[in-house]
């Protein structure tokens, strides 16, 4: 690194702001003043060609570069010529001062710069910070919180150029400590060789979760295409608060990062531990590549499609509700349309328009068409029936679905039934029975008689067993032999006047 090579430029508090400012008016007020003591017009020169300098700083940052730049060195070092040249022999005293000043605030400066520019100041900052958290002894009772303690804040704008005493830190035993470098880390952009290993190495080996999330937000800056995958591995952690770090973690630059966390992305959708987690990307926008994977994923099996679908809608709906892409809608509804797309995301798509408002009657019709897939014609017939219950398209639309040979079919056609037109066809509130229950069984066959034109009020279910006594097994009754009991005695025949009646009339005995 050469002399003049200066410091990343870091935000400035109020008072470094200050600060910067009063050293870069220094040479001008002291040319300013001398001139004006010792009535010297080269001096007033001076000051102004100074002036000039100062508000070229102050336009143009880059150059100036505050607090210490060699370039605010070099303006100290022509205000002391420019002083030096006319008020040679000078006895006055106060010449003797402002020269005085000029030259140990050059040194000064070139000290500071000199020590920003090899990183020992850095280093010293963060080597202090970082005794700061191994000597505390009070922590949050949250692990997460200790990211947010102000030694951390500190600690994080201090190493912005060495992080060598931060990763010194993650060999300490203690959570606590481990959390709080970490926190110093989150989003970095820039790794030496071996840095982001270490942190990876901790997000993969640690037993406490919060520290495993917070070395996911740490990684968050990577562009390794091994550390990115790393990173999505921790997509498939068991616990819900790493998942979640993780993929929030994945989504910083995602655009240009996708192509090497996609078949991590993949696996945690596909894993059957994870098939209850509902959406992946909870927040944040994904790319335009993602969402091309997530609608080819869609067509797999389970658990990958239903959560590469859920995923999906989720996206859809956060943009839908945003409202900046008003062409969202037809797109949607295109792919709704679209008889290549996978069925059960076309109904998703479907019932994510119904719930915006946004599936029109035209829709609706055209979702009843004979080519479109039975999920894709029911969802339709539902709803044009709870719009009209008595809408004679939606019933020849279940009317057709219900003749079908498919139990699974039958039973969403009764759930209709039931809890749409007010037919009680026997289904318990809730959820659908099993389709190889002796329920589900009673139900589709009440479904058909329906869909052949019969009431089901007039079917009778098939009854169950009688409440009473239950009976001994076989085996307990053998070898028992039944009490004798002499039989009842017939009944007298009653007496009778009348004669007996021929066979053949309508009041025969048989």
């Amino acid at each position: 690194m050469s002399w003049s090579t200066s410091a990343p430029r870091r935000d400035l508090g109020l008072l470094g702001w200050v600060t910067s400012c009063a050293l870069l008016l220094l040479p001008c007020t002291v040319l300013a003043f001398l001139g004006y003591r010792t009535h010297m017009v080269p001096l007033y020169v001076g000051a102004g060609v100074q002036g000039m300098f100062v508000l070229t700083f102050l336009r143009a940052h880059p150059v100036w570069r505050p607090p210490v730049s060699a370039s605010l060195i070099i303006l100290y070092l022509i205000a002391l010529a420019w002083l030096w040249l006319p008020t040679r022999g000078s006895p006055d005293w106060t010449v003797h001062i402002g020269q005085s000043v000029l030259l140990l605030t050059a040194v000064a400066l070139a000290a500071v710069h000199d020590l920003i520019r090899t990183g020992a100041e850095p280093l010293r900052r963060a080597n202090k910070w970082c005794g700061r958290l191994v000597v505390r002894k009070r922590w949050p009772i949250q692990l997460t919180d200790c990211r947010a303690l102000p030694e951390v804040v500190a600690l994080r704008a201090a190493v912005l150029d060495e992080v060598r005493p931060v990763l010194a830190l993650l060999t300490d035993p203690r959570p606590e400590v481990q959390c709080a470098a970490l926190g110093a880390l989150e989003y970095r952009p820039q790794w030496q060789p071996g840095e982001a290993e270490l942190v990876l190495k901790t997000a993969h080996e640690s037993p406490e979760p919060a520290v495993r999330a917070a070395a996911a937000y740490a990684m968050a800056g990577v562009g390794s295409a091994d550390l990115i995958a790393g990173l999505a591995g921790l997509l498939r952690d068991p616990v819900a608060e790493v998942r979640f770090a993780a993929s929030e973690a994945i989504l910083w630059n995602a655009d240009a990062r996708w192509p090497f966390a996609r078949e991590g992305v993949r696996e945690a959708l596909a894993d059957p531990r994870l098939a209850n987690d509902g959406p992946l990307f909870a927040s944040g926008r994904l790319p335009g590549a993602a969402f091309a994977d997530l609608i080819t994923w869609a067509e797999e099996h389970a658990p990958l499609a239903p959560r590469a679908i859920l995923t999906l809608i989720e996206q859809f709906h956060r943009d839908l509700t945003d409202g900046q892409r008003p062409e969202l809608a037809s797109q949607l509804a295109a792919m709704m349309l679209d008889t290549g797309a996978a069925p059960s995301l076309r109904v998703e798509l479907a019932a994510l328009l119904r719930d915006h408002n946004l599936l029109s009657v035209d829709l609706l019709d055209r979702l009843t068409n004979m080519d479109q897939p039975g999920p894709i014609r029911l969802f339709a017939a539902e709803q044009m029936l709870r719009i009209n219950p008595h809408d004679p398209d939606g019933v020849d639309v279940l009317r057709g679905l219900a003749r079908q040979p498919n139990r699974e079919m039958a039973l969403s056609v009764a759930g209709i039934l039931q809890n749409v037109l007010g037919l009680e066809l026997g289904l318990p509130p809730g959820e659908l029975p099993p389709t190889n229950s002796k329920l589900a069984a009673d139900v589709t066959r009440r479904v058909l008689l329906w869909a052949n034109g019969a009431n089901p009020d007039q079917i009778r279910p098939t009854p169950g067993p009688m409440a009473g006594l239950k009976g001994a097994p076989r085996s307990a009754l053998a070898g028992v032999r039944a009490p004798s009991i002499p039989p009842p005695k017939p009944p007298a025949p009653p007496e009778s006047h009348e004669l007996p009646h021929t066979r053949g009339g309508s009041s025969a005995v048989f």
